[in-house]
């Protein structure tokens, strides 16, 4: 989405941004962007620990700028008045599956298709209103529900002071994204066809390398056929900082606290009953000599989960190195954690982790099977950039449970297979991955995907034990 995307992405290597005082180059200081608290990695630092389709760092005017030859879209928005823009994001992707849960004949393929219109209306340089309508839908997949298809409803409606996506201060109310660090604790689940989106106030500052964000939010409940809305007694809050290039060279620090409330939690007994949830920790990310690149990503979590105590954690690490040769190969290595309970039947203390409201896509591999809880995930993989708008990626997972008398987790819903007896061992399964991803230009990208999740031992105890397979085929235009 044109200027909402540019916040989540950053720079992209195969397509850098244009000069901003280059002709043609339309500059929108209060231009909406997608995510909140998001910033741009340190220069050499990739967005994500692999390559993955993230939404295109767009903006107004970028065509014209780049090639002094305006885009459709651009030449359309030279005609509105200043104070009025359009922005918007078309996009379809075939996908499938076979397999599901590990079965035979459980296949199924299917096209999804979204549609994403924003007007801004932007009266001075410190206010502005923007609305967003939605079209997303799902073609020969039945039932067609969320978040599959959510059909014509809107998707963010707020009214802004100053600019939260940009330095000084800014103030934003009323529905819109959250995207913060990664996106592994609140994040707007981009891939997915029905994002997610928060009833919301966020104040933010941002000077000198220096940024704070505070919130107060619920998630909006996904409906089809209705206006979506959020659910009483289901509140979020929390504070996100960054500091970049202060304390160390070339990194950046993310320091962060989650406060999630909520009635109607699924307590450990399967009944109902009280969240009172705080996640805080921080990210760091940088880059070292030698062309390498790290991240890493902890947190703790403490408060009740109805009569349970919740004592959980999670972590996330990653190193690559960029070879200075043809293609830019960087080979990478990664772990990733997050802890699972030692025991079921023990009310007192809940050990599972819960990561709240993510964006899982390719975060625990391609496939999207397995949910950040109770999982030890370790990975190794190659990204490579053959040519100026094309990169590619090819990566292998190894899954175990973090504990083998918790639950195997999806990345949406409660379980998909359970032995709190903890005799069908921790070895999940093995993941392969590969995508490649195609910009023509600043405005569209073209990927394709196929992520394969074979069965170990703890799968093929639980299940059939057949191997999981999820193509794709994208396509994305932002304008």
């Amino acid at each position: 989405m044109s200027g909402t995307a540019k916040a989540q992405t950053g720079q992209d290597p195969n397509n850098p941004p244009p000069d901003p005082n280059a002709p043609g180059q339309v500059k929108l200081p209060g231009e909406p962007r997608a995510v909140g608290g998001q910033t741009t990695p340190p220069a050499g630092v990739p967005l994500t620990a692999g390559v993955s389709t993230v939404p295109l760092p767009y903006h107004t005017g970028d065509i014209a700028a780049a090639t002094g030859e305006p885009s459709i879209s651009e030449k359309f928005e030279e005609k509105l008045p200043r104070w009025l823009r359009f922005t918007g994001e078309l996009r379809d992707r075939v996908e499938g599956y076979e397999n599901l849960n590990f079965k035979p004949n459980n296949g199924d393929l299917y096209d999804l298709y979204r549609l994403h219109v924003g007007m801004l209306i932007e009266p001075t340089s410190w206010i502005r209103f923007f609305i967003m309508g939605s079209d997303e839908r799902v073609f020969d997949r039945s039932p067609a529900l969320p978040p599959y298809q959510n059909t014509w409803d809107i998707k963010q409606a707020y009214f802004e002071l100053g600019e939260t996506e940009g330095s000084g201060f800014g103030l934003r109310v009323g529905r819109q994204d959250l995207y913060f660090g990664n996106g592994r604790f609140i994040g707007n689940s981009w891939w997915t066809n029905d994002q997610r989106a928060f009833n919301a106030v966020r104040g933010s500052y941002e000077k000198d390398g220096y940024r704070a964000d505070l919130f107060i939010a619920s998630v909006v409940i996904q409906r089809d056929g209705v206006v979506d809305h959020t659910n009483q007694g289901n509140n979020l809050s929390g504070a996100y900082g960054t500091i970049k290039n202060h304390f160390i060279k070339n990194s950046q620090i993310e320091p962060f606290t989650f406060w999630h409330v909520m009635n109607g939690a699924t307590l450990k007994s399967g009944k109902l009953g009280h969240l009172d949830e705080w996640t805080g920790g921080v990210r760091f990310l940088g880059r070292l000599p030698g062309n390498f690149d790290y991240r890493t990503e902890m947190a703790l979590q403490r408060g009740e989960l109805g009569p349970s105590a919740i004592r959980a954690w999670t972590g996330h690490w990653v190193i690559g190195n960029t070879l200075p040769v043809w293609f830019a190969p960087r080979p990478f290595v990664e772990y990733n954690y997050a802890s699972g309970d030692s025991n079921h039947s023990n009310n007192n203390v809940e050990g599972t982790f819960d990561p709240i409201y993510p964006s899982t896509h390719d975060k625990l591999g391609l496939a999207d099977q397995i949910g950040w809880r109770n999982i030890k995930d370790f990975r190794v993989g190659l990204d490579v950039r053959p040519a100026k708008k094309w990169v590619a990626n090819v990566s292998g997972h190894d899954f175990w449970l973090a504990n083998a008398h918790d639950a195997l987790y999806p990345t949406r819903g409660s379980v998909v297979f359970k032995d709190y007896a903890g005799t069908d061992g921790t070895h999940v399964g093995e993941e392969v991955d590969g995508q490649v991803i195609y910009k023509p230009t600043l405005q569209t990208q073209i990927g394709a995907g196929i992520g394969h999740l074979m069965p170990g031992e703890y799968l093929n105890k639980q299940s059939k034990g057949l191997s999981y397979t999820y193509p794709y085929f994208l396509i994305d235009y932002v304008f």
